[in-house]
């Protein structure tokens, strides 16, 4: 090597406890796994010593996680991973830091000094819905001065060798009865544009630790008319004299503390006034609204999906008791 020539000193992959063997990823598509790339880069100065020098913004953004083998080994289908944390939570739902990595595995990781300063890049692990439930290892990779590094490699006398596994779990999924139901039956009453209105709002809340974080609507809302601009409906049936019932959803209002007003579930709206529907902490929200609507009768009852704060995916269906003046929520 000359003077200016790049190498790598040390590189590892590990997750954030060490441990090689991880089954804290839902198999859903947007849950993430954790993984941790350890650089050491170092740099030969005029006298033939080398340096620790810090990668290159070029270098770090190169850095990946690949499935174990060759140099330019791919991700097995249906496996990704991302530079960027995303919103849902890491680990496991209702186990403790330690049992979310699941069982430990011997290893070649050997401890390093700390007092080396080693780079440490993050990157997260994605994997389908649709792939086969079974441990997979992973290498690293990087691009350093123009020569690519694996974590399954020797370069310049120096012998990187080691992976981490990671097994899927499968998602699990709620029922109405894991579900917490809060009816507001005096969420509105009165006249809006002179049509006697009545509004129940119904509220549902999952178990500890659990919360909803992104509401997918219906998968075929009725079509009503005049419907409003963030409501979706599962029934409308006429109740007598062109007055109906319609039992649907709050949809595009996932932000907690937002306002709902008339015109959000039904139009003409009149002087357009407030429904609350802020009494409980959930995005998970349906009405049941009563007043005339020149719209035909239909009862579809399409799949409501809603994703939690661990990505997986809940299907419930909103329907009907008591001639459709209760909602009644089904799984």
């Amino acid at each position: 090597m000359a003077e200016g020539d790049v190498r790598l000193k040390t590189f590892d992959i590990e997750l954030p406890n060490r441990q090689l063997l991880t089954n804290a990823l839902y198999a859903n598509g947007r849950h993430q796994c954790e993984v941790r790339l350890l650089v050491v880069k170092e740099i030969e100065d005029k006298d033939g010593n080398f340096k620790n020098i810090d990668l290159t913004d070029d270098e770090t953004i190169s850095a990946t996680v690949t499935g174990y083998g060759g140099e330019q080994e791919s991700l097995p289908q249906g496996w990704f991973c991302d530079r960027e944390k995303n919103k849902y939570d890491a680990g496991l739902r209702g186990l403790s830091s330690e049992e979310e990595q699941g069982a430990e595995r011997q290893g070649s990781i050997v401890p390093i000094p700390v007092t080396v300063p080693i780079q440490k890049i993050d990157r997260y692990m994605r994997v389908d819905s649709n792939i086969p439930i079974r441990t997979q290892r992973f290498m690293g990779r990087i691009i350093v001065g123009e020569k690519t590094y694996t974590t399954n490699s020797s370069s310049g006398g120096a012998i990187f060798n080691t992976y981490v596994e990671i097994q899927p779990t499968r998602p699990y999924r709620l029922n109405t009865a894991q579900l917490t139901v809060h009816q507001d039956i005096d969420a509105y009453t009165g006249t809006v544009n002179g049509n006697k209105v009545d509004v129940d709002v119904y509220y549902w809340t999952p178990p500890d630790g659990l919360r909803f974080v992104e509401n997918r609507g219906l998968d075929s809302p009725v079509v009503v008319n005049h419907e409003g601009l963030y409501f979706q409906t599962s029934f409308v049936w006429d109740s007598g004299r062109g007055v109906r019932r319609k039992g649907g959803i709050i949809w595009n209002k996932d932000t907690l503390g937002l306002k709902l007003r008339m015109d959000d579930v039904q139009r003409p709206a009149g002087n357009n006034p407030y429904i609350e529907f802020n009494r409980h902490p959930t995005i998970m929200r349906a009405i049941r609204y009563e007043g005339w609507m020149d719209t035909p009768n239909s009862e579809l009852k399409s799949a409501w999906r809603l994703w939690d704060n661990y990505g997986c995916e809940h299907v419930f269906f909103v329907d009907w008791v008591s001639d459709r003046n209760v909602l009644e929520l089904k799984s």
